[in-house]
Order: structure tokens, then C-alpha cells, then sequence
């Protein structure tokens, strides 16, 4: 990025609150608590980002412990980001899944009522009903997943470089040094080099991340 929005400036809340307007987390209580998790976490980890920035024009030098907790819990952030995106998306594919081949009535009333106190199985069971029987419905979750696609594509390719030490899609083309970070000047997030399966290389850090999902949520507001 060629800029960032300087700290003061940062409405953390936009993450937080903004996975509960989604179509498919709204209604979803835990779902919607691991996404506010992100939008928490990313309030804590920004001001250490800027503390450590500080402290390496300060010293004129990388404060070793300082960089490596900030690049360790950056790490665990886009891990966690990347999970709660992927289930969401997983989620969308298999309704849009079943509604498309005619199989969603089938696999509505294969999930049990047994349990009444089980919030997971009535959440998914009216998230189905919903995604079956109205339009607006299907056509609101697949906008929102459009809109937030290319940042899942972004984390999705951090979280297979620093964690799986391979490109997305091909296991055969490898990151030259894998969870290396150098601090970013602009923000002191750490800078990870990263390699997508065309042999293309990339440097990206999580404030990249936080910043496109803040962009996007604001836009699910206007």
C-alpha cells in the first residue's frame, strides 16, 4: 500500500462490529464472536506495530524481542482471519451448492431438532430456509462475499506462505524465507515476502489485511 492511516485516525470499531452485518453472521452468534475477535485483537497488535516503530528509529536498530512478538501474534491474526473467512465462504458455497442442484430441502430436514439448546443447528437450519425461499436473501450474501473476496485472496495468500511454507494452490512453489518479517517504515507491521503459484513475488503485511477489511466494511455501510 502506498499509504496508511495514521493510528489516531483508526475507528477499530469497524472490524469489530462490521462481521455482524453480514448476511450470514448476523444471526450467527459465534461466528460473529470470532470475527469480533479479529477486530480486537487488531486494535492491540496495531499499537504495538506503532510502538515498535518507534522504538527502532529511537535505537537506530531492530529491537529483536520487540519484532518478534509483534511478527508472532501478526502471524496468529492472519491465521485466525483467514479461518473465520474461510468458513464463511465455505458456508456460501455450500448453500448456493445445494439450492442450485435441488438437494437443499433435503439437507434442511436432515438436520436434527433434537437438541433445542444446540444455537448452531437452528442458526444453519434458518440461514438454509432463508437462502431457499428468498431471493434478496441469496443475492445480498453473494454481493458480500464479492466485495470481500480479493482480501480473502490476499490472507489466503500470507496464511500459506507463513504457514504452510508453499503458494496458494501449488505446494510445489516455495517462499524463499517464510515467516522472515522486516518492519514496514510507514507503520512498523511486519513486511513478509510471498510467492503465489506463478512465481510472483509480493510483499504484504496484516496491516494490508486490516486496512482493505475496514475499506470494505465502510462500503457495506455507505
Amino acid at each position: 500500500m502506498d499509504g496508511y492511516t495514521p493510528i489516531d485516525q483508526i475507528d477499530f470499531s469497524i472490524i469489530t462490529m462490521g462481521w455482524r452485518r453480514l448476511t450470514l453472521l448476523e444471526d450467527d452468534l459465534y461466528l460473529g464472536m470470532q470475527g469480533m475477535n479479529i477486530g480486537m485483537t487488531d486494535a492491540v497488535i496495531t499499537q504495538w506495530e506503532d510502538s515498535l516503530l518507534r522504538e527502532y528509529i529511537e535505537i537506530e536498530k531492530t529491537p529483536t524481542e520487540s519484532a518478534l512478538r509483534v511478527s508472532a501474534f501478526s502471524q496468529m491474526w492472519l491465521i485466525t482471519a483467514y479461518e473465520v473467512m474461510r468458513l464463511w465462504r465455505d458456508r456460501l458455497y455450500k448453500y448456493r451448492k445445494w439450492y442450485l442442484n435441488g438437494g437443499i430441502d433435503q439437507v434442511i430436514e436432515n438436520l436434527s431438532d433434537d437438541d433445542p439448546l444446540n444455537m448452531t443447528v437452528i442458526v444453519r437450519k434458518r440461514q438454509l430456509e432463508l437462502y431457499r425461499n428468498k431471493l434478496e436473501y441469496r443475492k445480498r450474501s453473494d454481493s458480500e462475499w464479492d466485495l470481500f473476496e480479493p482480501i480473502f485472496r490476499m490472507i489466503e495468500l500470507l496464511r500459506m506462505n507463513l504457514a504452510k511454507h508453499a503458494a496458494p494452490g501449488k505446494d510445489s512453489v516455495m517462499p524463499r524465507a517464510p515467516g522472515y518479517g522486516r518492519i514496514n517504515m510507514m507503520c512498523g507491521a511486519m513486511d513478509y515476502e510471498v510467492i503465489d503459484k506463478d512465481n510472483n513475488y509480493y510483499t504484504l503485511n496484516r496491516r494490508d489485511v486490516a486496512e482493505q477489511l475496514r475499506s470494505a466494511f465502510k462500503k457495506l455501510q455507505d
